[in-house]
């Protein structure tokens, strides 16, 4: 029995003999686990599993002393695994980050480059989508970690999380709009306007459409976008309003200014509060730590308070 052999059995019997929850905890077609147990038990002439009618019902006296030797023999393995990590004297492997595009120009302009001059056998490839797709991606395994706004509660027991910046959704328009003169806004004051967003891959759209429904709104989606850029744009150039995140940092500010951009809060804000979020898991690399560790210390003061926490100063 090898070490993966091993895991699927361990996962197995921590499943009750449920293969589905076993596989789908493993990431490994069900019939990949009925195979092993099939091909084990006939090649090594042992019986893991009592049955009733075919289908597993409990381990078998055989199988958990099985099972005992196998945790064992895990918890070495990711030991040895460990002492390895800590012997290397470089960070080396390849971390998949799935990052919005507006989050990346942003936080990470200067992040990203200078991580990778001062670790070169660091490799981060950049995914870039909206922050519901970067989401799927976390849960189907496709990406190691992600900078997203969760579109639902995270299950604690699976992923870890940490706050980055705590902003708010607000209303950008050009310097003629007839709101420009409220102090606030409240989501009435949007009906009869044309307003844009992101578009649905983007939790934003979703928080946005919840929002106006809850207020009954009148206002009218005129289209949808990902570039945040192109939306800001064109509130120059008709009577639109653009829904989206906002920062305060003082480059920002400046050129919305210089472009003649009004921005203006809600009485009754949307919370926009993009987080890094990985799976929990009972081992990670060495430099999949030092990657997530690094971002996190990049957002957080020594005092381990947000760097960016807009909610506070707006």
């Amino acid at each position: 029995m090898d070490i993966n052999q091993m895991q699927y059995f361990v996962e197995i019997v921590k499943s009750n003999g449920n293969l589905t929850v076993a596989a789908d905890n493993l990431f490994v077609s069900q019939s990949a686990l009925s195979q092993f147990i099939k091909n084990f038990e006939k090649q090594q002439g042992v019986s893991l599993f009592n049955r009733k009618n075919g289908r597993i019902v409990s381990v078998s006296e055989s199988g958990m002393r099985v099972y005992g030797s196998a945790l064992k023999v895990l918890n070495q393995y990711n030991n040895l695994e460990q002492v390895i990590e800590k012997e290397s004297l470089v960070y080396k492997g390849r971390i998949k980050i799935g990052i919005h595009p507006t989050y990346l120009r942003f936080f990470f302009n200067k992040f990203i480059p200078q991580f990778l001059i001062e670790n070169p056998d660091a490799h981060i490839e950049i995914v870039e989508a909206g922050t519901n797709d970067l989401y799927r991606m976390l849960q189907d395994n496709m990406i190691h970690m992600a900078v997203l706004v969760p579109p639902e509660i995270l299950d604690e027991n699976k992923y870890e999380s940490h706050q980055l910046v705590r902003t708010e959704i607000v209303a950008f328009m050009g310097p003629d709009h007839p709101l420009v003169t409220k102090r606030l806004l409240r989501w009435s004051h949007l009906d009869d306007y044309h307003y844009v967003t992101y578009n649905k891959e983007d939790v934003v759209h979703d928080l946005v459409m919840e929002k106006l429904r809850t207020h009954d709104s009148k206002a009218i989606q005129l289209f949808t976008s990902g570039s945040w850029d192109y939306m800001i744009e064109t509130v120059l150039y008709n009577q639109l309003v653009a829904l989206l995140p906002t920062v305060y940092f003082s480059l920002f500010i400046a050129k919305l200014n210089q472009m003649g951009i009004v921005e203006k809060r809600f009485e009754d804000p949307i919370p926009y509060i993009p987080t890094l979020v990985r799976e929990k898991k009972a081992g990670y690399s060495k430099v999949e730590n030092f990657v997530y560790q690094s971002i996190l210390e990049n957002f957080y003061l020594e005092n381990e308070s947000l760097k960016y926490d807009f909610l506070d100063e707006a």
